[in-house]
């Protein structure tokens, strides 16, 4: 009776140290603004291939954006088709660039649940990602709010979509390390390479699509061109998860995120939270280099999540009642 005792309050005790993180350090901004803006240009690809009609919904939409000016000044001297495709990019990145700003809401982009061996006691899941995720689709859905809501709530759509494709936004480590967790390995470092800086283990995650040709580690070596010319040819939508906008309809959409949170949420158990991964430091000057095996892992399942993320972006964008039905897509 004593032991049980003791192991409830080590229990009881664990809960509220991981529940800490839900007012302290969020994880960082997945896949960075380079790979978020390539989810953006790969699912306009999808809509020009498939849906066209959609583009010209969500253009007049973003026009009445209240932040527009931020959009103009990006956009400026681009027309036609390729001024709208940098609007998607930026729809994509929009929620990491206004942090600090009233718009921002740190809480929406995870929603994280303990994946080591404790977490079959804590279930829950700490982040607003998955209840944003419906609430800002039913506002970008209705075609009484106001255009300007409308157009906020599509950038978060895009960008909840995409952070919760990462891993390290579904999945956290617990252990006596990290008796708080390791927010998601915002406070665990690594090396990507011995002589490499050290990083945090969410960041060298949310930089794999930014990597030189070679394979080696760097957040500078890429931008979101080379990263989507990368994943057209990787991932064709043939090698995605075949799905038509139908599937995506009404609250079908809310039960598929969630299936898509746990896609990741098994991801980071099975592979992020592995191997060289499990000896990430809370000191960055004893911050251990990952193994070669662990990168060769990580490199790929990043490209197909995000490639992931930017079909069933596209998907969802399909969904608007502003767009009228089309054909069934034909699959490349």
């Amino acid at each position: 009776m004593r032991s049980f005792s003791c192991g409830f309050r080590v229990a009881r005790a664990v809960v509220l140290s991981v529940s800490v993180i839900a007012a302290s350090a969020a994880p960082a901004a997945a896949w960075g603004n380079s790979g978020h803006m390539a989810s953006g240009a790969l699912a306009y690809d999808a809509l020009r291939r498939h849906d066209p009609a959609a583009i010209a919904v969500i253009v007049r939409l973003m026009a009445a954006h209240p932040d527009s000016a931020r959009f103009t000044k990006a956009l400026a001297g681009l027309s036609g088709e390729a001024r709208e495709r940098r609007l998607f990019e930026l729809m994509a990145r929009w929620p990491d660039d206004i942090r600090g700003t009233p718009y921002d809401r740190p809480d929406w982009h995870y929603a994280l649940r303990v994946v080591a061996p404790i977490g079959s006691v804590l279930s829950f899941r700490v982040g607003k990602a998955i209840d944003q995720f419906n609430a800002q689709l039913a506002i970008a859905r209705d075609p009484a709010a106001p255009a300007g809501r409308r157009a906020l709530a599509l950038c978060w759509v895009l960008h909840i979509t995409g952070d919760m494709h990462q891993p390290l936004h579904a999945g956290h480590w617990w252990s006596w390390r990290f008796i708080k967790s390791d927010r998601a390995g915002t406070i665990a470092f690594v090396r990507a390479y011995p002589t490499d800086a050290p990083v945090q283990l969410h960041q060298f995650w949310d930089n794999a699509p930014n990597r030189l040709p070679e394979g080696r580690f760097d957040a500078e070596a890429t931008n979101a061109a080379q990263i989507t010319a990368r994943l057209q040819v990787a991932w064709p939508e043939a090698r995605l998860t075949p799905a038509t906008p139908d599937a995506l309809r009404g609250s079908a959409a809310n039960t598929a995120f969630v299936a898509w949170v746990e896609e990741s949420t098994r991801l980071a158990r099975e592979v992020a939270y592995t191997g060289s991964a499990l000896e990430a430091s809370a000191d960055s000057a004893t911050a251990p280099a990952m193994s070669g095996e662990y990168s060769r892992k990580m490199f790929p399942l990043a490209d197909q999540r995000l490639a992931e993320a930017s079909w069933r972006i596209a998907l969802l964008l399909r969904t608007l009642p502003d767009v009228a039905r089309g054909p069934a897509p034909q699959r490349s």
